[in-house]
């Protein structure tokens, strides 16, 4: 007569894996954050400490002097300044001429498949190909933006753009906004095509018009969209280099008149096309960047602050 085996008893779980048992599908992603992001932080804090100069083995602890220090450096905010005008510049733009192109791409009209390819061609091109394009295009000699104006009869402001002081950041400004307006455009018309068509059509059974329909109901809804490209505009103005690098060069000409951020830093920890290697300060110009990026994430949390709050009473 055979005997059956015994049916092994499962040992419960501890009330230990219950609760932490989920961190380990989470430890993959937390070392490699803790790899690539929070470690070279902490190194670059460390270096921002010194006095090094990013050349031989000479360094000195120097503390926060190098943030001490930052707090009365003129270009710094003479840089800050003009990326706030990028920003602010750009902001407008995209709020306007960006939310205009997307309403009209939304009553799908014929071609629509085409003209938004064409409008957003400019993003897929890298900034430093932009730059490049409208170096050739605005060159005094051989670009085609001056005999076009003299063509038109507007020859008058025919100029040296990137040379002049009075237009070279307003030139920054516009291959900035030639640059990033499909994105507008794409995160408008989503957000149009999210705006259910009952609202709509409940507004103008009460008597509204267009224009009431638009900014009472749709306008309202968009306010998701608004915040995402108020909060990315701000990190992609702050972060320009590629085009003032390519346009103007590492020093912001014409005398500074476009030097922002990026160029900044990149001249104080590797230096310019005028300067020595005795005017190269690594370390400076690793605290300038990490200052630079503590004060982008909380003003970047105070946006989504607000203009969350703002989604939720509306």
């Amino acid at each position: 007569m055979s005997q059956t085996s015994p049916v092994p008893v499962r040992k419960p779980p501890s009330q230990f894996s219950l609760t932490y048992g989920h961190l380990w599908f989470v430890l993959p992603g937390f070392l490699f954050f803790l790899a690539v992001m929070l470690l070279p932080l902490a190194f670059a804090f460390g270096i921002s400490l010194t006095n090094w100069s990013g050349l031989g083995n000479d360094l000195a602890f120097v503390g926060l002097a190098n943030y001490g220090e930052l707090l009365t450096h003129w270009p710094f905010y003479r840089a800050a300044f003009h990326n706030a005008v990028i920003f602010v510049a750009i902001l407008i733009f995209q709020h306007t001429v960006g939310l205009y192109l997307a309403v009209l791409l939304n009553d799908k009209p014929r071609f629509m498949q085409f003209y938004r390819t064409v409008l957003f061609l400019p993003v897929i091109m890298s900034l430093v190909a932009t730059g490049f394009v409208w170096t050739l295009m605005l060159s005094p000699n051989i670009g085609l933006v001056n005999p076009m104006l003299k063509a038109i009869g507007l020859g008058f402001l025919a100029g040296q753009w990137l040379s002049n002081p009075a237009t070279a950041l307003a030139v920054i400004v516009f291959v900035t906004a030639w640059n990033s307006m499909g994105w507008a455009i794409i995160i408008y018309l989503s957000g149009l095509q999210n705006v259910p068509e009952e609202l709509k059509q409940a507004a103008e059974i009460d008597g509204a018009n267009s224009r009431q329909v638009f900014w009472r109901v749709v306008f309202p809804q968009l306010s998701p969209a608004f915040t995402a490209l108020t909060v990315l505009t701000f990190i992609g103005t702050f972060r320009t280099f590629d085009v003032v690098y390519v346009l103007t060069g590492p020093l912001g000409a014409p005398n500074f008149g476009t030097d922002v951020l990026g160029t900044l830093i990149y001249r104080t920890a590797f230096g310019g096309s005028s300067f020595s290697s005795a005017d190269i300060r690594f370390a400076f110009g690793v605290a300038m960047a990490l200052l630079m990026m503590l004060v982008m994430a909380a003003i970047c949390w105070g946006l989504i602050r607000i203009l969350r709050g703002r989604e939720i009473e509306g």
